[in-house]
Protein backbone atom coordinates (compact mmCIF):
# COMPACT_ATOMS: atom_id res chain seq x y z
CA UNK A 1 0.00 0.00 0.00
CA UNK A 2 3.15 2.79 0.77
CA UNK A 3 4.58 2.11 -2.58
CA UNK A 4 1.72 2.35 -4.28
CA UNK A 5 0.81 5.62 -2.20
CA UNK A 6 4.32 7.14 -2.97
CA UNK A 7 3.77 6.56 -6.96
CA UNK A 8 0.07 8.52 -6.51
CA UNK A 9 2.34 10.95 -4.81
CA UNK A 10 4.66 11.39 -7.49
CA UNK A 11 1.85 11.79 -9.92
CA UNK A 12 -0.17 14.12 -8.03
CA UNK A 13 3.79 16.47 -7.28
CA UNK A 14 4.54 16.61 -11.20
CA UNK A 15 0.96 17.01 -12.72
CA UNK A 16 0.99 20.81 -13.92
CA UNK A 17 -2.87 20.96 -14.23
CA UNK A 18 -3.37 20.38 -10.46
CA UNK A 19 -0.68 21.52 -8.94
CA UNK A 20 -1.95 25.23 -7.26
CA UNK A 21 -6.00 24.54 -8.44
CA UNK A 22 -8.13 24.14 -5.02
CA UNK A 23 -9.97 20.97 -5.78
CA UNK A 24 -13.39 20.69 -4.57
CA UNK A 25 -17.20 20.38 -5.41
CA UNK A 26 -18.58 20.64 -8.97
CA UNK A 27 -15.24 20.42 -11.01
CA UNK A 28 -14.57 17.46 -9.40
CA UNK A 29 -17.27 15.50 -11.21
CA UNK A 30 -17.43 17.71 -14.26
CA UNK A 31 -13.56 16.53 -15.55
CA UNK A 32 -12.70 20.41 -14.23
CA UNK A 33 -15.28 22.47 -16.20
CA UNK A 34 -16.77 25.20 -14.23
CA UNK A 35 -20.46 27.08 -13.82
CA UNK A 36 -19.86 30.77 -14.68
CA UNK A 37 -22.95 31.40 -14.54
CA UNK A 38 -23.94 30.09 -10.68
CA UNK A 39 -22.30 31.37 -8.03
CA UNK A 40 -19.69 29.45 -6.40
CA UNK A 41 -16.47 30.05 -4.01
CA UNK A 42 -15.13 26.97 -5.81
CA UNK A 43 -15.40 28.61 -9.42
CA UNK A 44 -14.40 31.88 -8.45
CA UNK A 45 -11.33 30.53 -7.80
CA UNK A 46 -10.64 29.28 -11.09
CA UNK A 47 -11.87 32.48 -13.13
CA UNK A 48 -12.89 35.91 -11.85
CA UNK A 49 -16.85 35.90 -13.42
CA UNK A 50 -19.48 38.48 -12.24
CA UNK A 51 -21.67 35.19 -11.11
CA UNK A 52 -21.82 36.83 -7.52
CA UNK A 53 -24.43 40.02 -7.01
CA UNK A 54 -23.37 43.03 -5.04
CA UNK A 55 -22.76 42.66 -1.60
CA UNK A 56 -23.24 38.83 -2.17
CA UNK A 57 -21.26 36.14 0.05
CA UNK A 58 -20.22 32.82 -0.62
CA UNK A 59 -18.42 30.23 1.75
CA UNK A 60 -17.60 26.71 1.09
CA UNK A 61 -16.14 23.58 2.35
CA UNK A 62 -15.30 20.04 1.28
CA UNK A 63 -13.56 16.83 1.97
CA UNK A 64 -12.18 14.24 -0.63
CA UNK A 65 -10.71 11.07 -1.12
CA UNK A 66 -8.44 11.14 -3.94
CA UNK A 67 -8.32 7.39 -5.75
CA UNK A 68 -10.15 5.85 -2.36
CA UNK A 69 -7.12 6.11 -0.42
CA UNK A 70 -7.05 7.76 3.34
CA UNK A 71 -3.88 8.58 3.10
CA UNK A 72 -4.78 10.94 0.39
CA UNK A 73 -7.60 12.53 2.10
CA UNK A 74 -8.36 16.27 1.89
CA UNK A 75 -10.22 19.05 3.53
CA UNK A 76 -10.77 22.43 1.69
CA UNK A 77 -12.36 25.72 2.60
CA UNK A 78 -12.97 28.72 -0.32
CA UNK A 79 -15.27 32.07 0.28
CA UNK A 80 -15.77 34.56 -2.13
CA UNK A 81 -17.00 38.17 -1.79
CA UNK A 82 -18.36 40.97 -4.24
CA UNK A 83 -18.64 44.70 -3.38
CA UNK A 84 -19.69 46.69 -6.63
CA UNK A 85 -17.60 46.10 -9.16
CA UNK A 86 -14.60 44.48 -6.66
CA UNK A 87 -14.27 40.48 -5.89
CA UNK A 88 -12.19 38.61 -4.39
CA UNK A 89 -11.96 34.89 -3.43
CA UNK A 90 -9.75 32.76 -1.34
CA UNK A 91 -9.28 28.98 -0.55
CA UNK A 92 -7.17 26.94 1.27
CA UNK A 93 -6.41 23.04 0.81
CA UNK A 94 -4.61 20.35 2.28
CA UNK A 95 -3.91 16.66 1.52
CA UNK A 96 -2.68 14.03 3.51
CA UNK A 97 -1.61 12.34 6.99
CA UNK A 98 1.12 14.71 8.71
CA UNK A 99 3.93 11.70 9.95
CA UNK A 100 4.24 10.57 6.02
CA UNK A 101 3.11 13.44 3.61
CA UNK A 102 1.12 16.87 3.68
CA UNK A 103 0.68 19.15 0.75
CA UNK A 104 -1.21 22.57 1.16
CA UNK A 105 -2.10 25.16 -1.21
CA UNK A 106 -3.42 28.48 -1.18
CA UNK A 107 -5.16 30.52 -4.20
CA UNK A 108 -6.41 34.06 -3.86
CA UNK A 109 -7.90 35.72 -6.75
CA UNK A 110 -8.74 39.25 -6.68
CA UNK A 111 -11.51 40.61 -9.67
CA UNK A 112 -12.79 43.73 -11.47
CA UNK A 113 -15.78 43.67 -13.57
CA UNK A 114 -17.01 45.93 -15.44
CA UNK A 115 -20.44 45.16 -17.61
CA UNK A 116 -20.16 42.12 -19.04
CA UNK A 117 -15.97 41.67 -18.54
CA UNK A 118 -14.16 40.46 -15.64
CA UNK A 119 -10.20 40.75 -15.27
CA UNK A 120 -8.99 39.19 -12.23
CA UNK A 121 -5.10 39.04 -10.65
CA UNK A 122 -4.43 34.98 -9.51
CA UNK A 123 -1.62 34.38 -6.83
CA UNK A 124 -1.13 30.69 -5.25
CA UNK A 125 1.05 28.83 -3.05
CA UNK A 126 2.24 25.13 -2.25
CA UNK A 127 3.65 23.84 0.40
CA UNK A 128 5.23 19.73 0.75
CA UNK A 129 5.62 18.47 4.40
CA UNK A 130 7.91 15.35 3.14
CA UNK A 131 7.48 14.35 6.94
CA UNK A 132 10.25 12.05 8.73
CA UNK A 133 12.66 15.32 9.27
CA UNK A 134 12.82 15.34 5.33
CA UNK A 135 12.19 19.14 4.68
CA UNK A 136 9.84 21.05 2.98
CA UNK A 137 9.05 22.79 -0.57
CA UNK A 138 7.62 25.59 -0.86
CA UNK A 139 6.57 27.38 -4.33
CA UNK A 140 4.52 30.47 -5.27
CA UNK A 141 2.59 31.39 -8.37
CA UNK A 142 1.13 34.31 -10.13
CA UNK A 143 -1.14 34.22 -12.67
CA UNK A 144 -4.06 36.24 -14.75
CA UNK A 145 -7.47 35.48 -15.38
CA UNK A 146 -10.22 37.58 -17.72
CA UNK A 147 -14.10 36.55 -18.74
CA UNK A 148 -16.70 37.69 -20.83
CA UNK A 149 -20.37 37.25 -21.02
CA UNK A 150 -22.88 37.66 -24.19
CA UNK A 151 -26.29 36.80 -23.34
CA UNK A 152 -26.69 33.32 -22.48
CA UNK A 153 -22.25 32.73 -23.36
CA UNK A 154 -19.62 32.92 -20.95
CA UNK A 155 -16.39 32.58 -21.80
CA UNK A 156 -12.72 32.59 -19.01
CA UNK A 157 -9.45 32.78 -19.97
CA UNK A 158 -6.31 31.86 -17.50
CA UNK A 159 -2.91 31.97 -17.92
CA UNK A 160 -1.01 30.32 -14.77
CA UNK A 161 2.54 30.05 -13.47
CA UNK A 162 3.74 33.49 -15.16
CA UNK A 163 6.54 33.69 -12.88
CA UNK A 164 7.65 29.97 -13.66
CA UNK A 165 7.55 29.11 -10.00
CA UNK A 166 10.06 26.11 -8.86
CA UNK A 167 9.09 23.79 -5.91
CA UNK A 168 12.71 22.62 -5.71
CA UNK A 169 15.77 23.58 -5.92
CA UNK A 170 17.91 22.42 -9.16
CA UNK A 171 14.47 22.14 -10.91
CA UNK A 172 13.22 23.95 -14.15
CA UNK A 173 10.79 26.44 -13.34
CA UNK A 174 6.72 24.77 -14.04
CA UNK A 175 5.17 25.62 -17.28
CA UNK A 176 2.99 28.03 -17.49
CA UNK A 177 -1.04 26.97 -17.94
CA UNK A 178 -3.31 28.55 -20.36
CA UNK A 179 -6.88 27.62 -19.86
CA UNK A 180 -9.84 28.13 -21.91
CA UNK A 181 -12.90 27.81 -20.52
CA UNK A 182 -16.77 28.25 -22.12
CA UNK A 183 -20.34 27.82 -21.04
CA UNK A 184 -23.18 27.80 -22.70
CA UNK A 185 -26.34 28.43 -20.00
CA UNK A 186 -29.62 27.28 -20.60
CA UNK A 187 -31.70 28.82 -18.37
CA UNK A 188 -33.53 26.76 -15.86
CA UNK A 189 -32.76 23.47 -17.69
CA UNK A 190 -29.39 22.62 -18.06
CA UNK A 191 -25.76 24.43 -18.81
CA UNK A 192 -23.10 22.91 -21.12
CA UNK A 193 -19.74 23.48 -20.15
CA UNK A 194 -15.53 23.24 -21.67
CA UNK A 195 -12.36 24.19 -21.14
CA UNK A 196 -9.06 23.50 -22.96
CA UNK A 197 -5.73 23.64 -21.06
CA UNK A 198 -2.79 24.31 -22.90
CA UNK A 199 0.66 23.48 -21.78
CA UNK A 200 3.90 23.71 -23.50
CA UNK A 201 5.70 19.83 -24.19
CA UNK A 202 2.39 18.80 -23.13
CA UNK A 203 -0.70 17.15 -25.06
CA UNK A 204 -4.25 19.61 -25.09
CA UNK A 205 -6.28 18.11 -22.79
CA UNK A 206 -9.76 19.18 -23.18
CA UNK A 207 -13.02 18.42 -21.20
CA UNK A 208 -16.58 18.68 -21.53
CA UNK A 209 -19.24 19.08 -18.95
CA UNK A 210 -23.17 19.15 -18.30
CA UNK A 211 -25.19 20.56 -15.22
CA UNK A 212 -29.05 19.49 -15.34
CA UNK A 213 -31.63 21.41 -13.30
CA UNK A 214 -34.03 18.70 -11.78
CA UNK A 215 -37.04 19.73 -9.27
CA UNK A 216 -36.32 23.27 -9.13
CA UNK A 217 -32.55 24.52 -8.13
CA UNK A 218 -31.07 20.40 -7.65
CA UNK A 219 -29.42 19.62 -10.31
CA UNK A 220 -27.13 16.36 -11.64
CA UNK A 221 -23.86 16.81 -13.34
CA UNK A 222 -22.13 14.67 -15.59
CA UNK A 223 -18.25 15.29 -16.94
CA UNK A 224 -15.76 14.20 -20.11
CA UNK A 225 -11.85 14.42 -19.95
CA UNK A 226 -9.46 13.59 -22.58
CA UNK A 227 -5.54 13.05 -21.78
CA UNK A 228 -5.97 10.81 -20.03
CA UNK A 229 -9.96 9.76 -20.30
CA UNK A 230 -11.51 10.37 -17.06
CA UNK A 231 -15.28 10.93 -16.55
CA UNK A 232 -17.36 11.51 -13.65
CA UNK A 233 -20.56 12.98 -12.35
CA UNK A 234 -22.69 13.76 -9.22
CA UNK A 235 -25.26 15.91 -8.06
CA UNK A 236 -26.62 19.11 -5.73
CA UNK A 237 -29.09 19.59 -3.53
CA UNK A 238 -30.23 22.56 -2.52
CA UNK A 239 -32.17 23.94 0.46
CA UNK A 240 -32.62 28.07 0.83
CA UNK A 241 -29.09 29.13 1.38
CA UNK A 242 -27.49 25.85 1.56
CA UNK A 243 -26.42 23.20 -1.08
CA UNK A 244 -24.97 19.92 -0.57
CA UNK A 245 -22.50 18.54 -3.21
CA UNK A 246 -21.25 15.05 -4.01
CA UNK A 247 -19.25 14.54 -7.06
CA UNK A 248 -16.94 11.47 -8.21
CA UNK A 249 -14.54 11.17 -11.34
CA UNK A 250 -12.34 8.18 -12.37
CA UNK A 251 -9.50 7.69 -13.45
CA UNK A 252 -8.45 4.42 -15.90
CA UNK A 253 -5.36 3.94 -14.07
CA UNK A 254 -5.32 5.47 -10.42
CA UNK A 255 -9.57 4.33 -10.21
CA UNK A 256 -12.14 6.52 -8.12
CA UNK A 257 -11.98 10.16 -6.21
CA UNK A 258 -15.10 11.18 -4.20
CA UNK A 259 -15.86 14.41 -3.04
CA UNK A 260 -18.66 16.19 -0.65
CA UNK A 261 -18.76 19.73 -0.21
CA UNK A 262 -21.08 21.82 1.35
CA UNK A 263 -22.03 26.14 0.58
CA UNK A 264 -23.52 28.85 2.11
CA UNK A 265 -24.42 31.76 -0.28
CA UNK A 266 -25.07 35.02 1.66
CA UNK A 267 -27.14 37.08 -0.56
CA UNK A 268 -26.75 40.94 0.12
CA UNK A 269 -26.82 41.07 3.62
CA UNK A 270 -25.15 44.23 4.13
CA UNK A 271 -27.43 46.17 2.11
CA UNK A 272 -30.69 44.80 3.89
CA UNK A 273 -29.47 46.61 7.31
Amino acid sequence: MRSLTGLILLFLMTSGLSAYDIESGRPTGMAGTVLMSKPSAGSLLACPSGALSDRQFVIESGWSRKFELADLDCISLSAAYRYKNFGGAIGLWQMGTPDYYVEKKLRVVFSYLYRSFGFGLITSGRMIDLGDGLGRLRAAAIGLGATYRYENYYFGLTVDNLNRPTIAENLEGENIITSILAEIHGGKRHSVTGRLVLEKYEKPQLSIGQNIYVMDRNSLFWGLGHNPLTFGGGLEIEHRRFSIIYAVSYHPVLGFSHNISIQFLMAAILSEG
